[in-house]
């Protein structure tokens, strides 16, 4: 779905016109139809009013819903991660960013037909 089709879809869920959404905004009805259009998209401001007004990420009105699913294994490792105490979170991330560094490496090599470690 394109951010247009993300905002039309919002805003017929909750029942709200262009008209009123464009007011909530402080912008020009014919904006709001030009971004369901897909003929201009929101700017970053914009698109952080419309989060707002909608109640929701910037991610679903910026992205494709393929494009911010989370496979369930993810979460968990997100809520592991978050649980940890804030002074160890970046010798983690330093830790999964050399781990997914080396795994990219490897399948890099296998692709040239190179030696495999």
């Amino acid at each position: 779905m394109s951010i247009g089709e993300n905002i039309k879809k919002k805003r017929e869920k909750i029942g709200v016109s262009q008209k009123t959404l464009a007011e909530a905004l402080g912008i020009a009805e014919n904006t709001v139809a030009s971004w369901e259009k897909g003929k201009n998209i929101p700017p970053s401001d914009k698109a952080i009013d419309l989060a707002r007004f909608f109640k929701c990420s910037t991610d679903e009105i910026l992205l494709e819903e393929s494009e911010r699913e989370v496979v369930d294994e993810m979460k968990a490792l997100f809520r592991r991660f978050s649980d940890l105490p804030d002074y160890v979170k970046p010798m983690a991330r330093n830790i999964i960013s050399g781990m997914l560094s080396s795994l990219e490496l490897e399948d890099y090599f296998r692709d040239l037909g190179g030696p495999r470690r």
